[in-house]
């Protein structure tokens, strides 16, 4: 019996969506893994803390500058070539730590890694954009939101296990090889042109009637994207999500460690609670944006809004019980996840009409990375001078950044919606 055309678009969305969704679970492999990695790699050299970290430090750097570059060049790159790019760059840097344990090589190899990684984001935005129409990308963006916590759970747990069985080059052989398999059967798989098979290209739709028309949103420079739509609000938005949501990933231990003097293995299994967590924070972000549809400005003040009443109440409860730290660690975390999820997926698919998806995801990204290299130095700077609880009142100052921001960027911008 011959499919009809309903089934046919359905079916190449879901293999759109899920070879789009695998590799950028792949990425994370290729990212985390050297996390896993480095203590055995600084115990083996015998490097110092402080030359490790600058390993970690350089990745960031190059890729929270690749989002602001990569993103506006995935606009104009073909999706798929720019993903191949991607993907064969970050499956050979992986391979090539493997072979060449060089602490320069080592250092210049994840510096590059963080280039390559940096082009993924913004062209998976414009694929889902291509093939999804604008009424039904809420379910694909959160779907796509998840592979990242997939790549980090599957990269904790499994090359954990892999490096504590084998040498510590296992967890970038392993992740490289995967990802280099991956990329020769997506080229064979991935379609970023609809037309091609006989469907719409969606990309220049939008639900808002207030926005332009294709042919004049195209036409629109960059800068006046800018300011017609006051972007720079949400990256303020995204600095200040970054800096508390990194915060947490970077501190949370040490402040634990601090405040109870728990045992390294008991502070280590309520961390991995963490991904739950955000997991949570993921699928309420989706029931949000569900529930107000083309009105993000709601959501984006509610999830902002509950995370500084949450960081009241952890000021004043902090340091009685460790379940109940780690709760309101979970909690934030589960908030500003909703938070990431909404500013980095789904306000540039909106945006999508104007031929900019790949730019706006690119300049948020950025944005959040920015925000995330300056946590440790901030949370750090703070907690010397008064204390652990400091770090929870800069993060509930930063909130009240975050819901003006979102406030003043939707009332100004000409898509805004209440």
């Amino acid at each position: 019996m011959k499919k009809s055309s309903n089934q046919m678009l359905s079916a190449w969305q879901n293999r759109i969506l899920w070879l789009c969704w695998i590799a950028y679970a792949l990425s994370y492999l290729c990212r985390t893994n050297l996390s896993i990695a480095l203590p055995t790699m600084t115990a083996q050299f015998e490097w110092s803390t402080s030359a490790a970290g600058m390993i970690g430090s350089a990745f960031f750097l190059s890729y929270a500058i690749g989002h602001l570059v990569n993103g506006f060049m995935g606009d104009r790159i073909p999706i798929k070539r720019f993903l191949l790019l991607g993907l064969t760059g970050t499956s050979l840097c992986n391979l090539l730590i493997g072979f060449f344990p060089n602490y320069f090589v080592i250092f210049i190899v994840w510096l590059v890694n963080g280039l390559f990684l940096s082009t993924l984001w913004g062209p998976i935005i414009r694929a889902i954009a291509c093939w999804y129409p604008s009424n039904e990308r809420n379910t694909p963006a959160i779907i796509i939101s998840f592979s990242s916590l997939a790549g980090y759970l599957v990269s904790w747990a499994g090359l954990g296990f892999l490096v504590s069985l084998t040498r510590w080059q296992a967890a970038f052989f392993l992740p490289g090889i995967l990802t280099t398999l991956f990329t020769i059967w997506f080229a064979f798989r991935m379609n970023d042109n609809p037309t091609s098979v006989g469907f719409c290209d969606y990309s220049s739709q939008t639900s808002n009637p207030s926005m332009p028309s294709q042919q004049t949103a195209t036409s629109i420079s960059l800068w006046q994207l800018i300011c017609r739509e006051k972007l720079l609000w949400f990256c303020v938005a995204a600095i200040a999500q970054g800096i508390i949501k990194d915060g947490i990933t970077l501190w949370e231990p040490t402040m634990l460690t601090s405040m109870y003097d728990a045992p390294t293995s008991l502070i280590s299994v309520v961390s991995a609670t963490i991904p739950i967590f955000s997991f949570i924070g993921v699928l309420l972000s989706g029931k949000l944006m569900n529930r107000y549809i083309g009105h993000e400005k709601t959501p984006g003040m509610l999830l902002f809004f509950i995370t500084a009443v949450t960081c009241v109440l952890f000021f004043l409860l902090m340091g009685r019980f460790l379940w109940l730290d780690v709760l309101f660690f979970g909690i934030i975390s589960a908030l500003l996840c909703g938070i990431n999820t909404l500013l980095l997926t789904f306000i540039p698919l909106r945006l999508s009409s104007y031929g900019r998806a790949s730019t706006v995801a690119g300049m948020f990204n950025f944005s959040a990375y920015l925000g995330a290299g300056c946590s440790g130095i901030l949370s750090g700077f703070l907690a010397d001078l008064f204390g652990w609880s400091s770090s929870i009142i800069l993060w509930l100052f930063l909130c009240i950044i975050g819901v003006l921001s979102v406030f003043l960027g939707f009332a100004s911008s000409r898509s805004a919606n209440s």
